[in-house]
């Protein structure tokens, strides 16, 4: 209890009073107690309520102590009522509960003063529990009601020193008496009457007690014969079940006693009190004697536990099992922490449950011990041993002490210890390999202190460098010296130091002469350890030769990135020198020229010398490449050998003028004589040279040699031996040619070319004669495509004889549908020159013919442009094909005839079956007197050589009325129909009904109706 408990022990009566009807009982049994505690005194004075008192202050101080405010309040009420139920004057008795209150608080406060623990599990507040009932209560509560008696004259003897102390006596053992025994009285006093035959004992020893006691305060001595032993029987028996069990138990029985002597005492004094004056005197002083007796026994019994305690904490803490035994008696007892470091399933410890859970190879080692040390050949032994511990085993370290010897000098009593050593065994072992590791591995491996000297040194570190153990304790080595002679090993000591400082480890490689003078590539790994300040304590230094490895690395470094014969870099390593040096041009703004170098009639050399004398003659040229590279602090130009007679320039210039100057040198240098043979004169060799720059020409590395290589061989189309520089606009346009026709041969592997159909008609008779087989693209993203929008871009020729094949395929394909179908017309395919010109045209035009398994022949009219047709007359294979299609009974026509001024020799010798006048004479002729003439003139020279006229373009009826007026039956154009899909082709020839002209030529287009 602390001071400030005491302070506001108002205030918690108030709380704890309100909390409930559990402390409303809890208050009623407390009253209870101290109302009967207070009847029942065993001993009063005249007239004075000492008696009452006592007992009552000390219940109401265990009450509020044991159970607080609510129950002390309850005691409280109990101790004013057992004082009101005596037959004194008020004024009497409102002295003494003022005495009462009065004694109550000095005792509260000073127990809260000293921090007293209710439990009473320390000697010293047993102690204080004696000092507050002795030395505050009894003393106060005897002086302020003595002085008050005095002074209000009820009882004028109360100035003499005798009754005062007679008070004071009797209070303070009162309040002991029921104080103690209710503080002590818990559950581990309880838990030893759990037993029935400790039950049994106990209460035995209580009544014997209790009757010896009520025996020896009767007023007639009934004991007879045993009357002399009466006063020493109960003290004899109360200390006996103090011993057996516990003094708490003990106080209680005490208490029992001290009620059953004060009801025999009810009738008068104990018979024995004739002789001792006054009587009650003696009896509280034997009762004071037993209650103090308790007292020391139980301050005792509380002091050793707390030793045992103590002393069961350390050996926890510390980890140390304890275990002993009597070797006679066979009886043990181990620890709580032996149990934990060994634990068993039997309750009792014995030898013989240690020897089950050692291990049993450790086994006999024990045995061995326990053996020596009852033999008493020694009186205390180590030893280390396995025991089980959670399904493994776990090494335990184990000490056997002699502790107690027999009179013959043989131990009687052994002392064990148990300690858990796994982790100094794992420890151990980490040491023991380690230790084995350091000395048998193969790297070198080198422990330093703060100021770098060394420790340590394993056998691995003195064979890579040639070097003594010896001669490397104690001082620095050369490896960690900051500062070297090389250079080169400046700067790698350099960074291994920065290193070091800002991560605590580097690992790298250092160059090192060995003891011998050979230069060794150590691959090093260096830590800083630190130490508890967390300053560095130790270097540690791991080296391993890889001078072989290096000098294999650089080896095939050399291999993979230089040409074997000349040792310029090769097209690997180019590439990266070029993207290094465009990074360079980007960030400090000068151009890089890519030259791509191809000798001229390099082949001829090898021919006539042999392949030695043109590797001569490449290695001679690849030393004069080097000698013309300019070099500079930060950069250099760059010669490199791609294959063959291929070589490749990287140079850096301000300017194109610088960059043609460079190359003008370059071509000079290498077009002087090159000596292949000794025996034979030198032999000139000359150069063509492309070059690209970037960033003018800002393209990927793999572009730009591409770029190089374009205009090198249009130096070799130029005449060789010269330059050309490439210009990228000329490459964007061929770039886009080539995504154009990619894009075109895509269209046509998806199948998005199609063939549409306009109907050529007899404007006379309203007869469809024909259709024209119109090519379309159905683009996914910018919709159906004329053929003029990328037909154009066709330059390829396997692309354009490829198109030209699939549509005469579907073509074909149609026209058999619709002849199965029963209609009659003719289907006109235009035809380019180009493919016309194939040697095997019209092989293959037979081939697709013969496929539909019927003559189409008579059918197909291949149209080919005028100008195509004039070429064709000077091509001798595109002659002999359009025979051969002639032969096969294919018809030609001539398309946009008018627009090739063809001389009219051309058009006698044409095998042309029809003549197509352009739709722009059509278009125009009605307005255009010349254009009309044309038209006419056509005509005239088709009736002249025997063909059949088209006319393209007929859009009104005034253009076929005049065409009808002029000769020409047969039109074609958006104004008879817009070209149809094949789908639609045979329904509209069905639903075709003819054409009428109803108005003259001049009349309004509004009076005529075209098409059917």
């Amino acid at each position: 209890m602390t001071p400030s408990e005491s302070r506001r022990l108002l205030p918690r009566l108030r709380a704890d009073w309100q909390t409930g009807p559990a402390r409303a009982v809890g208050a009623f049994a407390a009253a209870l107690g101290c109302l009967l505690a207070g009847l029942l005194g065993g001993f009063s004075l005249a007239d004075m309520p000492w008696s009452t008192m006592g007992p009552t202050a000390g219940v109401v101080l265990a009450c509020v102590l044991r159970w607080g405010a609510a129950a002390g309040a309850g005691a409280a009420l109990g101790a004013a009522l057992a004082l009101l139920a005596l037959p004194l004057p008020p004024l009497e008795i409102a002295i003494a509960l003022v005495a009462l209150g009065c004694g109550l608080a000095l005792a509260w406060r000073l127990l809260g003063e000293v921090g007293f623990e209710r439990r009473l599990e320390r000697a010293r507040d047993v102690g204080w529990l004696a000092a507050a009932a002795t030395l505050a209560f009894g003393p106060v509560a005897a002086i302020v009601a003595a002085g008050a008696l005095r002074w209000t004259a009820l009882s004028p003897t109360v100035d003499q020193a005798g009754p005062v102390l007679a008070a004071w006596a009797t209070l303070a053992v009162g309040a002991l008496l029921t104080a103690f025994p209710l503080l002590a009285l818990d559950q581990r006093a309880m838990a030893a009457l759990a037993k029935p035959a400790r039950a049994a004992s106990a209460l035995a020893l209580i009544g014997g007690a209790t009757a010896a006691t009520v025996l020896l305060c009767m007023p007639a001595n009934h004991a007879g014969a045993l009357a002399p032993l009466l006063p020493f029987l109960p003290p004899l028996l109360l200390v006996t079940l103090a011993a057996l069990h516990g003094a708490p138990l003990a106080g209680a029985a005490l208490l029992a006693c001290t009620t059953a002597g004060a009801l025999a005492t009810a009738s008068g004094s104990p018979w024995w009190a004739g002789s001792l004056q006054p009587g009650a005197l003696a009896t509280g002083t034997w009762l004071a004697t037993q209650a103090a007796m308790l007292l020391i026994l139980h301050a005792s019994a509380v002091e050793a536990r707390w030793r045992e305690q103590r002393w069961e904490w350390a050996l926890d803490g510390s980890r140390l099992g304890v275990a002993d035994w009597h070797v006679h008696r066979g009886e043990g007892f181990a620890s709580t922490a032996w149990r934990t470091l060994a634990p068993a399933q039997a309750a009792a410890w014995s030898p013989a449950t240690w020897l089950a859970q050692v291990h049993p190879d450790d086994r006999s080692h024990l045995e061995a011990a326990i053996a020596l040390i009852d033999s008493g050949q020694a009186g205390r032994l180590p030893l280390e041993l396995r025991m089980r511990h959670d399904g493994g085993w776990r090494w335990r370290q184990a000490t056997l002490l002699v502790i107690e010897r027999g009179p013959d000098g043989r131990p009687a009593r052994i002392l064990a210890t148990l300690a858990d050593i796994e982790e100094r065994h794992e420890a151990q072992d980490r040491q023991r390999l380690s230790a084995s590791l350091f000395q048998h591995l193969h790297e070198g491996l080198l422990v330093t202190d703060a100021e770098l000297r060394v420790l340590e040194a394993n056998p691995a570190y003195g064979e890579i460098l040639g070097v003594a153990r010896e001669q490397l304790i104690g001082t620095v080595p050369s490896l960690l010296s900051p500062a070297p002679d090389d250079a080169r090993a400046r700067q790698q000591r350099a960074e291994m130091w920065a290193a070091l400082r800002e991560q605590g480890s580097w690992r790298g490689e250092l160059d090192e002469r060995a003891a011998d003078g050979s230069l060794r590539t150590l691959q090093a790994t260096i830590s800083a350890v630190p130490g508890a300040d967390r300053r560095i304590s130790h270097h540690v230094l791991v080296i391993s030769d890889i001078t072989e490895q290096r000098q294999q690395r650089e080896r095939l470094e050399r291999q993979a990135l230089y040409d074997e014969l000349t040792r310029l870099p090769n097209r690997a390593h180019l590439s990266t020198l070029l993207a290094e040096a465009m990074e360079v041009a980007d960030r400090d703004g000068f151009l890089v020229a890519v030259c791509y170098l191809d000798l001229d009639r390099f082949k001829p050399v090898n021919d006539r010398f042999g392949h030695a004398a043109g590797d001569r003659l490449l290695v001679e040229l690849a030393s004069r490449l080097r000698n013309t590279l300019r070099r500079r602090d930060q950069w250099a130009d760059v010669a490199a050998r791609l294959h063959g007679d291929e070589f490749v320039l990287l140079l850096r210039a301000g300017s194109i003028d610088e960059v043609r100057r460079a190359i003008v040198r370059v071509l000079r240098v290498l077009s002087q004589p090159y000596l292949v043979d000794s025996s034979a004169a030198p032999v000139p060799i000359t150069t063509s040279l492309g070059a690209t720059l970037y960033p003018l020409d800002r393209s990927d590395p793999e572009a730009l040699l591409r770029h190089a290589d374009h205009a090198m061989y249009e130096a070799k189309q130029s005449g060789r031996n010269g330059y050309v520089l490439f210009d990228p606009a000329s490459r964007r346009e061929r770039e886009a040619l080539a995504m154009a026709q990619e894009e075109i041969e895509q269209a046509l592997d998806r199948g998005e070319l199609m063939l549409r159909y306009q109907p050529k008609v007899d404007m006379r008779s309203g007869r469809v004669v024909g259709f024209e087989a119109l090519l379309r693209w159905e683009h996914p993203f910018k919709g159906e495509l004329p053929p003029h929008s990328f037909l154009p871009c066709i330059e390829d020729d396997r692309l354009l004889v490829r198109v030209g094949d699939w549509v005469l395929s579907q073509a074909l394909e149609h026209l058999a549908q619709w002849r199965r179908d029963g209609l009659d017309f003719a289907v006109g395919v235009n035809v380019s020159a180009r493919h016309l010109r194939r040697p095997d045209f019209a092989a293959q035009l037979a081939a697709l013919i013969a496929r539909h398994g019927h003559d189409l022949a008579p059918y197909l009219e291949l149209e080919v442009v005028e100008t195509a047709a004039i070429a064709a007359e000077d091509s001798p294979t595109t002659t002999e094909q359009m025979k051969l299609c002639r032969e096969l009974g294919v018809r030609f026509a001539l398309d946009d005839f008018g627009t090739g001024y063809s001389p009219l020799r051309y058009l006698k010798d044409l095998p042309a079956d029809t003549l197509k006048i352009d739709r722009s004479f059509v278009h125009n002729m009605l307005d255009d007197a010349q254009d009309r003439g044309i038209v006419e003139g056509i005509i005239s020279l088709a009736r002249t050589f025997g063909c059949s006229v088209v006319a393209e373009g007929v859009e009104t009826p005034a253009q076929a009325r005049m065409l009808l007026e002029l000769g020409c039956d047969i039109g074609q154009g958006t104004g008879i129909a817009s070209p149809l899909r094949a789908q639609q082709v045979a329904q509209w020839v069905r639903d075709f009904r003819g054409m009428f002209v109803i108005a003259p030529a001049g009349a309004a287009d509004g009076l005529a109706r075209l098409g059917g």
